[in-house]
Parts: structure tokens; C-alpha cells; sequence
């Protein structure tokens, strides 16, 4: 299954500026200060949003442009000073098994530069 998930971290004034503003609710957060699994201390607050679960990369890709111009017509934008975003898309894939192929437009890229957000995409 593919997964498309919204990280967003920084100041916690930035944080409940832009989580007042989105159109669902982060379905996991963290504290500065909080220990992550591995151990180390995490040196900022933030929270995750699962935007789309899919088999198929086109649907998956369909549920991103969607939650993203849903938060732009909101007035979201990342490019600041206080928060950062990324947006993580994952492959996870059975041994052996061929990994789909996700094709963002150009219009996909430069809505993510024009929102501030990073793009990270893992097996």
C-alpha cells in the first residue's frame, strides 16, 4: 500500500497557526523535549497528516493534489521562518516486487516549492 503523509515541525506558535488551517486533523504529534524511539531528544514540536493510502500511485497522487490545493485555498503556505514541511510518500514493497512508479507533473513540483513543502519518497 502507498502512503502519503504530511510531516510539519518548528515553533509551536507556527504549529497552531497552520494546524487551525488545515482541512483534517494531524493523526500524530510530538513535544520538544519528547524521546524518539531511537532514543535521541527531539529538539522541536510537530505533527504528522495522513493525507492518502492507495494501491494505485495515480489515486495516491489524485489525494495529494487534492489535501494540497484543499490547504492552499485555505491560505497554508510552509515557506516560513518558524515551521517546516515535508511531504513523505512510501513504497512499501514485497521482496522481489517491482516498485510503482509515481509521476508528479511539473505543476506538482512547483506547488510544493510554491507552498514551502520538501518532498521525500522512500521504498
Amino acid at each position: 500500500m502507498n502512503i502519503a503523509t504530511l510531516k510539519v515541525h518548528g515553533d509551536d506558535e507556527g504549529l497552531a497557526d497552520i494546524r487551525d488551517g488545515l482541512p483534517t486533523e494531524p493523526h500524530g504529534d510530538w513535544q520538544k523535549g519528547d524521546v524518539k524511539p531511537d532514543g535521541r531528544v527531539r529538539i522541536d514540536s510537530g505533527f504528522y497528516v495522513a493525507i492518502g493510502t492507495e494501491q494505485d500511485p495515480d489515486a495516491l497522487l489524485k489525494q495529494i493534489r487534492f489535501y494540497l490545493t484543499e490547504c492552499q485555498a485555505r491560505g497554508i503556505h510552509f515557506e516560513r521562518a518558524d515551521v517546516a514541511a515535508e511531504l513523505r510518500v512510501s513504497f512499501p514493497a514485497e521482496e522481489g516486487a517491482s516498485t510503482p512508479a509515481l509521476d508528479f507533473a511539473l505543476a506538482d513540483l512547483a506547488m510544493l516549492v510554491e507552498m514551502g513543502i520538501n518532498l521525500s519518497i522512500t521504498p
